[in-house]
């Protein structure tokens, strides 16, 4: 069972979504309530628990403090502890940024009792009227446990967005991977939520399933996204690392891992299957090999599927070359292959290193567990 713990000063959990970057973060609950995936190892040590509405509620005050001496409407101080010093830096980011938007940490805030959950809400638009959009990690199962009242008053105090972990829309794979929920449950949660007003951020996981499963994976992948028609639809490359139990699969030859030319392949099936929706596809991760891969559905499905030919009718040397770039961070869009200076130090680095077609695939798999962002 969850437990509580004494308010302790303002908290930030580990992780939150690329975009997000310039959301006020305020904690929810600690960790994650199902914990069991295969494939996530972020939260494997932290001990689930979700704090009550009044810690959060003074986490929402100690902001506003902050925010109030910034803005010179309060006597500022010197923080008085670690806590109180993150809360200070958080009001003055989120101040630069407009004070728009803000997320709930850590995995699926909506565990919280839904009654605390509003009147957290409550409070917040009360602090901050300003806001315009409240976010948070999501589970299906969970959003189909809630009665569509309920979300609907959740969107109605502008928590309006939920990320959603599809990874996959392959029941195989969900099973393997201890999901907790089927393709079915994903679809029913999808809808339900867009139902109510609140928008969705599919989050997609190319090679998930190793090459045994990718053909299946990217058009049951697919087959959800057009039955959902969500907002958004986020492509999240896989670092496999040896801390995750998935890494038994690949050690045992039940997966075989694939390579970026491999994933992209997969990720061109899945795109040329999206019929009949208007969502946004972004590539917004730092672990994704092509970061522009992005566009608006339908206009812009031809010039993404372009994009991707593009890549895939590379050279191999040009391929490889791009693909140790990326994942040295030295490169970020394709045109970089036309930036000389750039090309040259990968081709040292390639050199120095005995990088060469035979190795890469292993020394892009070692650069990416690396960087392994929040």
């Amino acid at each position: 069972m969850p437990t509580t713990k004494p308010y302790g000063g303002f908290e930030l959990g580990p992780i939150r979504p690329p975009s997000e970057a310039y959301s006020l973060l305020l904690r929810i609950n600690r960790g994650c309530g199902w914990n069991k995936c295969r494939f996530c190892g972020f939260y494997r040590d932290v001990p689930f628990s979700i704090r009550t509405a009044e810690d959060v509620k003074q986490d929402i005050d100690l902001v506003k403090y902050w925010v109030d001496v910034f803005q010179q409407k309060a006597v500022p101080r010197n923080p008085s502890s670690d806590a109180d010093y993150e809360a200070c830096s958080m009001a003055y980011h989120w101040i630069q940024s407009g004070m728009r938007s803000v997320f709930f940490q850590d995995g699926n805030s909506l565990l919280m009792n839904p009654d605390e959950l509003t009147d957290v809400l409550e409070y917040l638009n009360a602090t901050f009227p300003q806001i315009q959009r409240i976010t948070t990690y999501a589970r299906s199962d969970t959003i189909n446990r809630l009665k569509p009242e309920r979300l609907e008053r959740y969107a109605q105090l502008k928590l309006n967005r939920f990320h959603i972990g599809l990874e996959t829309g392959n029941d195989d794979i969900l099973k393997l991977m201890r999901k907790g929920v089927t393709k079915a449950d994903q679809i029913k949660a999808g809808i339900k939520a867009m139902a109510a007003g609140i928008e969705i951020n599919e989050f997609y996981m190319p090679n998930m399933g190793g090459r045994e499963y990718a053909k299946q994976s990217a058009l049951d992948t697919a087959d959800v996204m057009n039955q959902v028609n969500p907002n958004f639809i986020r492509i999240r490359s896989m670092a496999l690392a040896e801390n995750l139990e998935m890494y038994e699969d690949y050690e045992k030859g039940l997966l075989t891992r694939p390579n970026d030319i491999e994933t992209i392949q997969e990720i061109r099936l899945f795109i040329e299957n999206l019929h009949g929706i208007t969502s946004v596809v972004d590539s917004d991760h730092i672990l994704n090999i092509l970061l522009e891969l992005k566009g608006k559905l339908p206009e812009d499905k031809d010039k993404m599927l372009g994009l991707i030919d593009y890549f895939l009718d590379l050279p191999q040397e040009q391929q490889d070359i791009f693909r140790l770039g990326r994942r040295l961070g030295l490169m970020g869009e394709l045109r970089d292959l036309h930036n000389s200076v750039l090309v040259d130090k990968v081709k040292r680095t390639m050199e120095q290193s005995q990088v060469d077609h035979s190795n890469l695939d292993a020394v892009c798999d070692r650069l990416m567990i690396r960087a392994i962002p929040i």
